[in-house]
């Protein structure tokens, strides 16, 4: 093993959480990695120390029915309102929805499970695409209710007793709403004790850690969580500094999309474009980039290797105005670009 790998596992396993980078590129190293199935590689996987196999989502894209409202009460009421036969959880695994389960991706996943032997793999799941974080919104409650079955009907397909990896159940939001849900319908899914929150991806840092926190109050700090797909915005690096407990581990794509287009995210986490030489064997260069902002982030989730000064953005030597903290959100004021270099800039 040589230096430079050694020194990027020190910095990674010192991050308060668990940072995997999600993503395919090859020519980069990081220990810990996430790939969706249909992009799983060898390579990437013989290379990882801890490796996650996602199975992709299924979008919630179709125009659905208003529900009225989606409290506990609700799964409580229409749980109680069932036969003991229909409300029996073996009973939902044996007539499966063909609308929601996906037979062939099944199939991959568990075969590729066996083949790349990862230490954690998701399961298949439905989301409700939103950029607002709100639990009345038309079509939440239906991406709980099929994702809850999906990951039941993917249960009884693996055979627990061989099958080598850890199975983290995907959440969706309202998280703290989908564990009950799991709890009163689903208990297995519950007392597996892994979890992924889900969903967040368009939503702003505050919400996602709203969500997070919520989640945490009801579900306790022994159960594992990961943060999938959120973003390493400023806010929630620092939110996770300063309270690790919050999440186990999360997945970023960020700085890998950021240095496909030569760009560099520092302590500010606003891309800056620093450029690249094109041609041949370019995404050598932008694996370097890649693993550059990934060790800047976990040199931040890591209060032993800096202080609160070291992880400062020092505005006034970016093209970016500070974009100060919202009082009435705790949200960052999105940052405006100053007038004296724009070209190829953009705010995360």
């Amino acid at each position: 093993m040589n230096n430079e790998v050694k020194q990027r596992n020190k910095v990674a396993k010192r991050a308060e959480v668990n940072v995997y980078l999600s993503g395919g590129n090859g020519r980069v190293y990081w220990p810990y990695r996430l790939q969706p199935y249909d992009e799983s590689t060898p390579s990437v996987r013989r290379k990882a120390f801890s490796y996650i196999l996602d199975s992709g989502f299924a979008r919630d894209d179709e125009e659905k029915e208003e529900e009225p409202d989606v409290q506990l009460t609700d799964f409580s009421q229409s749980s109680e309102s069932e036969s003991p036969e229909t409300s029996d959880k073996e009973s939902t695994s044996d007539a499966p929805s063909e609308s929601i389960h996906n037979a062939e991706i099944n199939r991959k996943l568990i075969k590729l499970t066996y083949e790349r032997r990862p230490e954690y793999i998701i399961p298949n799941d439905s989301i409700h695409p939103t950029q607002a974080f709100d639990p009345s919104t038309d079509g939440y409650r239906t991406a709980i209710e099929d994702t809850a079955e999906i990951v039941d009907h993917f249960l009884g397909q693996i055979n627990e007793r061989e099958f080598p990896a850890t199975v983290i159940i995907p959440l969706q939001p309202p998280h703290a709403l989908h564990y009950f849900y799991l709890r009163e319908n689903y208990p297995e899914q519950v007392r597996r004790g892994h979890f992924a929150l889900g969903g967040m991806k368009n939503f702003t840092p505050s919400d996602q850690l709203s969500c997070v926190r919520e989640f945490r109050r009801v579900a306790g700090y022994d159960a594992y969580v990961h943060g999938f797909g959120m973003g390493a915005s400023r806010q929630v690096i620092l939110a996770l500094r300063d309270n690790p407990n919050l999440l186990d581990s999360v997945d970023f794509s960020t700085p890998q999309q950021h240095a496909n287009n030569a760009k560099f995210a520092g302590p500010s986490r606003k891309p800056v474009h620093v450029g690249r030489s094109m041609g041949e064997d370019s995404s050598t260069t932008s694996g370097s980039l890649l693993a550059a902002e990934l060790t800047d982030i976990c040199r931040m989730l890591s209060p032993t290797l800096t202080d609160d000064a070291d992880i400062d953005p020092s505005w006034d030597k970016l093209p970016f105005d500070d974009p100060g903290v919202d009082p009435d959100t705790e949200s960052e004021v999105p940052a405006t670009q100053t007038e004296a270099d724009q070209s190829g800039l953009s705010s995360f």
